[in-house]
């Protein structure tokens, strides 16, 4: 995980008059070249950079007490669980495995249930439900996971006027239905949209604390992107407007906040306004 990138996310969430001043670390990071088409600060274009990005999605939430979360098979395959109903597990427990690869626990738990035996699974599919007995931060990934999927995410957590920044022990999936059924298994476990960062054991908090959650997938290499701020749309879809006042349609990708990945419509050096159709009074 890019710390300088969580840190950078934190304090512009923190302090918005920040992103004034962002479209200069931008450029540095995306090859030092003006995001002016022109060079001229006053022509209100930009243009499609290549570079690195890191998914990113910043929440407001607050820190809440006793957390029930779904461990998902990294494969599909036949699921075997080592663990069952009740069972107090510690941190890197391995709880099964599919095929040959194994889960383990993020944190020290305890079994709720376990989805039975030599069950064939799809990939990402929740097999075992933890309840971990500590503090956590909740939040909807939604719009994450439909851009990267159920990947493994990294979380850091700032608490207002309190401990942080501090590292989630782990990022995971709430479970909305934590039930068992006999000998401690069940046929499905059920999740919702929402994920919990677990706060370390140690951690100086309570039940009701405000926080800002930063949470990160993999990065995205050598992609074609623009400043979030010259496109209408967040989600998959969206649109640009030309120099000559064309509306474009492109594909979207990975977010960091400040720039958004252009996966169609357009290429890397391309130019666009750097004000979006659906903003711009010329569009209507």
């Amino acid at each position: 995980m890019n710390i300088r990138r969580i840190q950078r996310a934190i304090f512009i969430l923190l302090i918005p008059l920040a992103l004034v001043g962002c479209s200069s670390t931008e450029n540095k990071q995306y090859g030092g070249q003006p995001t002016s088409a022109s060079g001229d600060q006053t022509a209100q274009t930009v243009r499609v950079e290549t570079g690195d990005i890191v998914p990113t999605r910043s929440l407001k939430t607050q820190v809440g007490a006793g957390v029930d979360f779904a461990v998902l098979a990294n494969k599909v395959g036949v699921f075997v669980p080592s663990v069952e109903s009740g069972q107090r597990v510690e941190q890197g427990t391995v709880l099964g495995s599919v095929e040959d690869r194994q889960l383990v626990s993020p944190v020290g738990a305890t079994v709720v249930s376990v989805i039975a035996a030599r069950t064939t699974v799809p990939a990402n599919y929740p097999v075992v439900t933890l309840r971990f007995d500590g503090f956590g931060l909740t939040g909807d990934l939604s719009n994450l996971v439909a851009t990267v999927g159920n990947a493994p995410f990294a979380g850091k957590f700032q608490v207002t006027d309190g401990v942080g920044p501090t590292d989630c022990s782990g990022v995971v999936p709430l479970a909305s239905d934590a039930s068992s059924g006999a000998e401690g298994q069940s046929s499905t476990i059920s999740v919702s949209d929402s994920y919990a960062c677990l706060i370390p054991t140690d951690s100086l908090v309570r039940a009701g604390q405000s926080a800002i959650l930063v949470v990160t997938a993999q990065a995205r290499n050598d992609v074609a992107s623009l400043p979030v701020t010259a496109v209408a749309g967040r989600l998959q879809k969206g649109q640009v407007r030309r120099p000559d006042g064309t509306v474009v349609d492109v594909g979207l990708g990975a977010t960091d906040g400040a720039r958004i990945e252009i996966t169609s419509g357009l290429k890397a050096g391309d130019a666009v306004s750097a004000t979006p159709p659906d903003l711009d009074p010329q569009s209507k």
